[in-house]
């Protein structure tokens, strides 16, 4: 896949996943991507967690939202 590439980038976060949540979860990034956002590998880990089952909905956002926090601080 030309691009941004999670799986290629970070291949020992996707072991556990099969080749259709490799593929969502990179999808994701990849319109991330477009929209001129790169992930750190934190972002991708928290939503391979999220897929396997190990954090909820709440805990992957609230780890983006503090992640979001800690790049653009309060005023």
């Amino acid at each position: 896949m030309a691009g941004f590439n999670v799986v290629a980038m970070w291949p020992e976060l996707f072991e556990e996943l099969d080749g259709e949540q490799q593929a969502s979860v990179r999808q994701v990034f990849a319109t991330e991507h477009l929209s001129g956002w790169e992930p750190d590998r934190a972002a991708v880990a928290d939503l391979v967690e999220f897929t396997l089952g190990r954090i909820d909905f709440d805990a992957y956002l609230s780890r983006a939202a503090e992640r979001a926090a800690a790049h653009h601080p309060a005023s």
